[in-house]
């Protein structure tokens, strides 16, 4: 005797391989399931079972021991984690997962980790982030993952690709049998529908009879056959999916048109459950691949990377490294053709560099000295040597992967609301078919079932399903391509409520390119340095590594090498020099229009003023007559002086501004504004993340740091603000797309049940309605696709 094992759903020997559980043996189909069972129930997970739609992963002992000899090497551990304040963060790649039920058991059991403090699935891209307190343990959460029965390797392993493509193959084979057989099924029942056989010909209806059921049945049996498989582990666990009426419908079509056959009855309806299976995983064939979009564009750029690059030593002499290793500071020789392999400044040569990977322009844009440049980037033109601002894991591209899938996790969230709701839906949709069933007895069995059938079929709920991931996915796609990376799918739905502005001023509504236009020495009575190039020499090596604008121009100078103790905070740099105390920082009082001053000083006493002066960026008076168009009210708030900032806001003609703001206080104005009605941030500065956190809305430009782009819900991949007046746009296409969507999925069902129901909806028609329904849901999604940003 042969049972379903309790983990896996395939054969299983009774008594065989018994898991020992807190409710009884249960039978599985060899120890490794056996294992995996017995594991979720020791860690009291064994809701697992209640909640999931797809059949668990069957182990594979030969390839889990060749994935844990992975984590045994420390050196191919180290590329996917990063530090955290409190300990480490390790990111995997996960497989076999099939629903929502997979990505909630492996969290849990791996937050019961000794060590682990959180850990987060992303069911969208396969992924798993395990944030640690202390060192990393990637073995034993590779061990508890394998337990369960699931796959897991390193990100970028081949195999988990292989694995991907393979479920593609098999789902697209699905839907090629299923479209095939529906459009034979259809033909041959076309002839039936229309009555041409009769009198001698009636043996030839036979005939077709015959040939619909043999091209249907591999349709219904075959590509159809995950939807059984969830209802039978659904009924298993008394939990109704929406596989269930699914299921059944098909059931009832196939079985139903059987027993007709055999009594002589008037309709078969082989070609309905063949257009049913066909357009239900055509819908799911579209989902999946709208869905793993933006990851694809990610992985497409990331694998662009160089894995190996010229490093200049002490001698300047090139040397190849993996990229990998690139730390901050280190000086990269790079010729025409390569493709820079992290963020950094141009130090020596000019170049021009193709960044359409980046930001999609295809005309290659010319860097010089202290500019600018992002891994991804291919140099076209030029030699050069490069300063590492960092390693590969902390540039724009690693930024963009995680603010991808901090993205991915929102989306998924929608996902699992509708799952949440998924039962009631199924409940009601038996239970309507059942009343109809009831209602329609009276007329014959065959009528009631003919009726039957039809609710079952049009109230399939694909198209509420699909309505809101896929119009989210498009969305997020387009912008990606516009050059608008949306780390927050809700923040972008928030925007059209928006009703004010807050703009940094330095580097963001000004180009953020100082030039010192001024300097003027104080002079002093004692033996340090007087001269104003060795006042600039000292400047220069407070500055060196400051990322704020301000510190920029003082790169181009040689910095003094005996500069020691270098500390920064919000209102500049300290440090020791000749057994004194250096600092340069702000001197407000002293600013002319339209510039800033700084003053160096030596033991508290002024040896240098410097003023410097940023433009406005071209595009900002544009930007803020079209904010105002919207009726959204455009402020400044900056910690530069009051006169640099009454300049740039007088110019664009901003009536509400404030100067010298700490980032506390440009916070403390935003929770104000907040009060009243929902605000928008646009900043680019390490000054400008906690009123990002605070905003409604918030949006780095294209030069923010990384903690003003961690902060940030919307991330601009081009240096300019053409984009912030276009938000609202987009965001109003994705909500009304959405409200189409879900209006036309909802009146479709309003519409078409009634029909069904009293008998007026044959089977046919009802799998042409919901077909049709869950086709125009997808294809309205996709005309997100057509906004571009240069129509606004």
């Amino acid at each position: 005797m042969t049972v379903a094992c309790w983990h896996c759903s395939n054969p299983a020997p009774a008594g065989a391989f018994p898991a020992q559980t807190p409710d009884g043996p249960r039978d599985a189909c060899c120890p490794g399931c056996a294992a995996a069972i017995e594991t979720i129930y020791g860690l009291g997970l064994d809701d697992y079972y209640l909640m999931r739609q797809d059949v668990a992963p069957q182990p594979d002992d030969q390839r889990q021991a060749l994935d844990c000899a992975l984590f045994a090497v420390p050196e191919l551990i180290a590329p996917h984690l990063s530090n955290l304040p409190d300990g480490q963060r390790l990111k995997l790649q996960l497989g076999g997962l099939t629903c929502a039920a997979c990505s909630w058991l492996i969290e849990k059991t791996i937050s019961q980790q000794p060590g682990v403090l959180r850990s987060s699935v992303n069911l969208a891209s396969m992924t798993l982030s395990v944030d640690y307190s202390g060192q990393a343990d990637a073995s034993q959460t590779a061990q508890r993952i394998q337990a369960l029965g699931y796959t897991v390797t390193l990100p970028g392993d081949p195999r988990a690709q292989a694995d991907e493509q393979r479920v593609h193959k098999r789902l697209l084979g699905r839907l090629a049998l299923a479209g095939l057989g529906a459009m034979q099924a259809m033909m041959y029942s076309t002839a039936l529908y229309i009555g041409v056989f009769d009198g001698k010909d009636a043996p030839y209806e036979w005939v077709f009879r015959l040939a619909s059921f043999a091209v249907a049945t591999p349709v219904v049996f075959y590509s159809g056959w995950p939807f059984f498989q969830g209802a039978w582990r659904g009924l298993k666990q008394a939990r109704l999916t929406m596989d269930a009426p699914i299921a059944l419908a098909l059931l009832l079509a196939w079985a139903g048109s059987l027993v007709m056959m055999a009594t002589g009855g008037k309709h078969v309806y082989f070609d309905s459950a063949a257009m049913f299976v066909f357009f239900l995983l055509a819908s799911r064939w579209l989902e999946q691949r709208q869905r793993m979009t933006i990851q694809h564009a990610y992985r497409r750029l990331s694998d662009t990377l160089p894995q190996a690059v010229r490093r200049l030593d002490e001698h300047q002499l090139p040397q190849w490294i993996s990229a990998r290793q690139v730390a901050k500071g280190d000086r990269l020789q790079l010729i025409q053709g390569d493709i820079i392999p992290v963020d950094g400044t141009l130090i020596e040569g000019r170049g021009a560099f193709d960044e359409s990977a980046l930001n999609g322009e295809p005309l290659p844009i010319n860097r010089g000295i202290n500019d600018p440049v992002h891994a991804g980037s291919r140099l076209v033109e030029g030699n050069i040597v490069l300063e590492a601002s960092g390693s590969a894991s902390s540039s724009l591209v690693a930024k963009i992967a995680e603010q991808v899938e901090h993205a991915q996790h929102e989306r998924v969230e929608v996902v699992r609301d509708w799952q949440r709701i998924a039962p009631l839906f199924t409940g009601g949709i038996l239970l309507l078919a059942g009343m109809t069933f009831a209602w329609h007895w009276s007329a014959g069995a065959a009528l009631a079932f003919e009726h039957t059938l039809a609710v079952l079929v049009v109230t399939c709920p694909c198209a509420l399903a699909l309505a809101v991931p896929l119009t989210l996915s498009s969305t997020l796609g387009t912008a990606l391509r516009e050059g608008i990376l949306v780390a927050s799918p809700r923040q972008l739905l928030r925007i059209t409520a928006v009703k004010g502005v807050l703009f940094d001023k330095t580097g963001t509504l000004t180009a953020g390119q100082f030039r010192i236009v001024d300097t003027r020495t104080v002079a002093n009575h004692t033996t340090l340095p007087a001269a104003e190039e060795d006042l600039l020499a000292i400047a220069a090596a407070l500055e060196w590594n400051n990322p704020h604008p301000l510190a920029r121009p003082f790169q181009q100078y040689s910095r003094h090498p005996g500069m020691t103790a270098l500390q920064a905070d919000h209102t500049g740099v300290t440090g020791k020099l000749l057994n004194s105390t250096w600092r340069i920082t702000g001197a407000p009082d002293l600013a002319r229009p339209g510039t800033t001053c700084l003053q160096l000083l030596c033991d508290n006493e002024v040896r240098l003023y410097v003023w410097l002066q940023d433009p406005i960026r071209t595009e900002a008076n544009a930007v803020v007559r079209s904010l105002a168009d919207l009726g959204i009210t455009s402020r400044v708030a900056s910690g530069d002086n009051a006169q640099a900032v009454d300049a740039v806001a007088d110019q664009l003609g901003i009536l509400e501004r404030r100067a010298q703001q700490r980032p506390a206080e440009k916070a403390a104005w935003l929770a104000q504004l907040e009060s009243t009605s929902p605000q928008m941030m646009v900043g680019d500065g390490i000054n400008d993340a906690q009123a990002m956190v605070a905003a409604s809305v918030s949006v780095a430009t294209g030069n923010a740091t990384s903690l003003a782009q961690r902060a940030a819900g919307l991330f601009l991949l081009h240096d300019t603000l053409h984009a912030v007046p276009a938000l609202p746009q987009l965001s109003r296409l994705c909500q009304r797309t959405i409200r189409q969507n879900l209006a036309w999925a909802l009146l479709y069902n309003i519409v078409a049940v009634p029909f069904a129901v009293s008998g007026l909806l044959p089977p046919w028609g009802a799998a042409l309605g919901m077909s049709a329904s869950s086709l125009l849901v997808t294809f309205n999604a996709t005309r997100v696709t057509r906004w571009k940003l240069s129509s606004c």
